[in-house]
């Protein structure tokens, strides 16, 4: 029993001690549960609103309810809850160093054996936890979508990783403006405008190329906005799933083509497998600015052990991005380098020839001379 004591202590050392000090603040008041609640109600509100509508829709329709029902809660919900998480995580990180430099005690915490950075990761990870929190809490709910299918285990693992993807990324934005700009009301204003900015931005970008070039626009216009990033991973392993209408719409805002044959500036790849990657690139770039700029002094007098940490995480990102590429290339890239074979011409069929096939013999040409006059008979 003493060694586990003794274990356990050591694991609660490791801990950020500027990340449980956060977590016991925001989770000691009653906001966090009320907020937690509120998510809660809103999220079983909507789903019972399109419950009603699908049977609402479908009940003269020949085709199967369940699927439908399944696809369509399962679009709602993890809309809404993207919606949630770009409206909570600017909110919680954009006064997370201003705040303490607004109240004054930040330069208590730099007093403090930690280093900044360690400093700007606690508040971090306390942020991105309630985050997560929320995720987590939504997740029985989301999860009773299996119980009318038309989804898969695969679906809900795109759909999260998408979400976590998106908070982790406006996360370290607002944290690092954070720490750069110094003011929580500023920091707040310069974090929504960044959502408002990435998640309409592209859509008008899209329909103005579309516009301009009088064809369907590059769908690779739309990999910075989430909630195509979002409909994109749910969209091409549900053909036949849900209504035609929120089929339809999914595709259409998720950079797929609506017509048959629409290739022309199509990706080989779901959205999401590019909108991943450069959310990850973001947050790596930004976290190594926002450790730069929490620094009393000397921000930009950088360390060759900076340096390598700094690589060794580059490293790691391209090692996460290149593996799944390269092992689900034959299934993307290689099938889009596929040209169909042209259909032969259509030739007459001949009857069939019963007996030894003969060489075929000249046939002389006849030529019909009309009798002259001298050799007519009187």
């Amino acid at each position: 029993m003493s060694q586990i004591k003794q274990a356990l202590r050591a694991l609660r050392v490791r801990f950020n001690p500027i990340m449980v000090k956060e977590l016991r603040s925001r989770m000691r008041g009653a906001r966090a549960f009320i907020i937690l609640t509120g998510v809660l109600l809103l999220l079983a509100g909507v789903s019972y609103l399109f419950y009603r509508i699908v049977l609402e829709t479908t009940r003269y329709s020949n085709q199967p309810v369940g699927p439908q029902i399944g696809y369509t809660l399962l679009v709602v919900l993890t809309v809404v809850e993207m919606l949630i998480v770009c409206f909570i995580t600017p909110a919680i990180t954009s006064g997370a160093i201003s705040g303490e430099k607004e109240k004054l005690t930040y330069e208590m915490l730099l007093a403090t054996p930690m280093r900044p950075a360690s400093i700007l990761l606690g508040k971090l990870l306390s942020a991105l936890g309630y985050v997560f929190l929320l995720l987590l809490a939504s997740v029985p709910m989301s999860s009773l979508v299996f119980v009318f299918g038309g989804i898969t285990l695969a679906d809900m693992v795109r759909v999260m990783l998408v979400l976590v993807s998106t908070a982790v990324m406006l996360g370290v934005v607002g944290i690092t403006i954070s720490a750069w700009l110094g003011r929580t009301v500023r920091a707040t204003v310069l974090g929504y405008f960044f959502v408002l900015l990435l998640m309409i931005g592209p859509y008008v970008a899209w329909i103005v190329a579309g516009i301009a070039r009088g064809e369907m626009p590059p769908s690779w216009i739309l990999v910075p906005n989430p909630i195509s990033a979002l409909l994109s991973a749910l969209v091409p392993s549900n053909a036949q799933g849900g209504p035609s209408v929120l089929f339809e719409l999914g595709r259409f805002l998720g950079g797929a083509a609506v017509g048959v044959g629409e290739t022309k500036g199509l990706l080989p790849r779901p959205l999401f497998h590019y909108t991943l990657p450069l959310y990850g690139l973001i947050s790596l770039v930004l976290y190594l600015l926002a450790t730069r700029l929490v620094r009393p002094a000397r921000r930009w007098r950088i360390r060759w052990q900076e340096v390598v940490w700094a690589l060794v995480a580059l490293l790691v990102l391209t090692g996460a991005v290149a593996v799944p590429f390269l092992a689900t290339a034959g299934r993307y890239e290689q099938s889009m380098l596929l040209t169909p074979t042209p259909m032969p011409a259509m030739r007459p069929v001949s009857p069939p020839i019963i007996g030894p096939v003969q060489p075929e013999l000249a046939v002389p040409r006849v030529i019909d001379v009309a009798p002259s006059v001298d050799s007519a008979v009187p």
